[in-house]
């Protein structure tokens, strides 16, 4: 059961859950309408979002239109807004006891605030100013990033190091033992992606007009540094995995590094996953409206059948009842 009952000043409590946070992907009009305005700490969440943004997320999230809501420095602050609406009404309903925390890429921001790491004012500063600077990168160059499924990130290095091709093409996420994706310009993408699909191998594009996670980042670096180093981040309270480390980090000025080198290397989701898994963690809750990080999770290592694993959906009953205002 992911709640269980005991008598405490709240009536469930959640324990020992890692607690996941996508980043960009599957946007959708609508989006965090469950979590909207539906209690002071939702509408806390929104209102700092927006203030801390200039833009009015609320309009956003509720009416797009898509092709402003697809746009990463917009993607990134509604993806963010949302995932936090929803842990903040999870945390007014039930008591949370050792979790841990990770986020995929634009996600790690909102794990490090529900760690503790950041204050809410300084989570929007801080992904506001990554989601603008990245897509700043993006409209100056030509770049885009492909899924390779069934493949190790071993195998796909040694594609790239044997074409002569890694140097302009990054493998931007490790997600699993059997998804990689690339990230480059998007000739020398292509060129490479033709590579794979004559090795066997499927391929997918994503949705995006940058090259995350690859030396088309570079320019952003200093600048994000700077950034959040005029920030008030603090050394988490709770365990918090980074993308840059796959592991724990604690010390702030490490935190600080590994977001600014995440912008031009290797999301090491797999592992970050395998460390976890290592640990002993078999319970993961994921803050989102759909399963992605979660399915990802259970449907590519052995162990997944014996993980439990769920999402915003699957435990929003359990809330408190609440008149959604939004």
């Amino acid at each position: 059961m992911f709640m269980q009952e005991r008598e405490s000043s709240f009536e469930r409590v959640i324990s020992d859950h890692v607690f996941l946070f996508p980043g960009q992907g599957n946007p959708a009009i609508g989006m965090g309408a469950e979590v909207c305005d539906v209690s002071p700490a939702t509408t806390a969440v929104w209102d700092c979002a927006s203030d801390y943004s200039g833009v009015d997320v609320r309009k956003l999230c509720r009416r797009g239109p898509m092709t402003r809501l697809t746009r990463t420095r917009f993607q990134q602050l509604a993806v963010t807004t949302v995932s936090v609406a929803m842990f903040e009404r999870l945390r007014e309903s039930v008591a949370i006891e050792r979790p841990v925390f990770a986020g995929h890429s634009a996600g790690e921001y909102a794990a490090l605030y529900a760690a503790g790491a950041f204050d809410m004012p300084t989570l929007f500063k801080a992904i506001t100013a990554r989601a603008n600077l990245m897509e700043e990168m993006a409209e100056a160059s030509d770049g885009a990033m492909y899924v390779v499924k069934g493949i190790e990130r071993p195998t796909l290095q040694r594609m790239l190091d044997e074409s002569g091709a890694s140097e302009r093409v990054q493998i931007a996420n490790d997600n699993s033992p059997r998804q990689q994706v690339l990230s480059g310009t998007a000739s020398d993408v292509k060129a490479m992606i033709a590579e794979v699909q004559r090795g066997g191998y499927d391929v997918v594009k994503l949705p995006v007009n940058g090259a995350w996670h690859s030396h088309l980042m570079a320019p952003a670096v200093p600048r994000l540094r700077e950034a959040l180093r005029s920030l008030a981040v603090r050394k988490p309270v709770h365990p918090v995995y980074m993308n840059l480390s796959a592991r724990i980090e604690e010390d702030v000025d490490v935190i600080v590094e590994n977001l600014c080198g995440h912008l031009t290397q290797t999301v090491r989701w797999r592992e970050t996953m395998d460390t976890m898994l290592a640990r002993g963690c078999k319970h993961f809750a994921e803050m989102g409206a759909k399963r992605m990080l979660t399915h990802m999770l259970a449907s590519h290592y052995a162990v997944g059948a014996q993980l439990d694993v769920s999402c915003f959906d699957d435990w929003s009953a359990q809330c408190e009842p609440a008149e959604p205002i939004c």
